[in-house]
């Protein structure tokens, strides 16, 4: 069995905050939302799962593609999420949109297939399932 180990630590005072992932590739600043009370002006946990999910879902997407040998172009995947409460409820993620558009010379119903197959094996997809309304959108183009 395989795994990989990935880990990132914050450094916190205040308002502000610092990410560094341990691969050296991540460094982040981070704030309180002005929404929440903080200054605002840097990224946030919302944005920084947003990219995870965009990220995440495109690595299994493409990872897939090869084993599968479906020719892909340029993909771009775009995620916004959402920070609700109020009503009772604590603060939490209670939807993510996201949105691919894939270029690849395959038949277009196999592309579909395996953006489908990619929601449903993407880790962080599955992280959030029946806890997050997701809601997976794709364009598929000829190159």
């Amino acid at each position: 069995m395989g795994s990989l180990d990935a880990s990132a630590t914050l450094r916190w005072n205040g308002y502000l905050g610092q990410i560094e992932g341990d691969s050296g590739s991540l460094s982040v600043a981070t704030a309180t939302q002005a929404e929440l009370g903080g200054p605002g002006g840097k990224s946030n946990p919302e944005e920084l799962f947003s990219a995870a999910l965009a990220n995440c879902f495109t690595s299994t997407l493409t990872g897939m593609a090869r084993a599968r040998e479906i020719p892909l172009g340029e993909i771009e995947t775009t995620v916004s999420t959402r920070l609700a409460w109020g009503d009772g409820s604590s603060h939490h993620l209670s939807e993510a949109d996201l949105h691919t558009r894939v270029e690849s010379p395959a038949p277009e119903h196999e592309v579909r297939a395996l953006i489908a197959d990619a929601e449903a094996h993407c880790p962080v997809c599955q992280a959030i399932a029946g806890r997050v309304a997701l809601r997976v959108t794709a364009d598929v183009t000829g190159q």
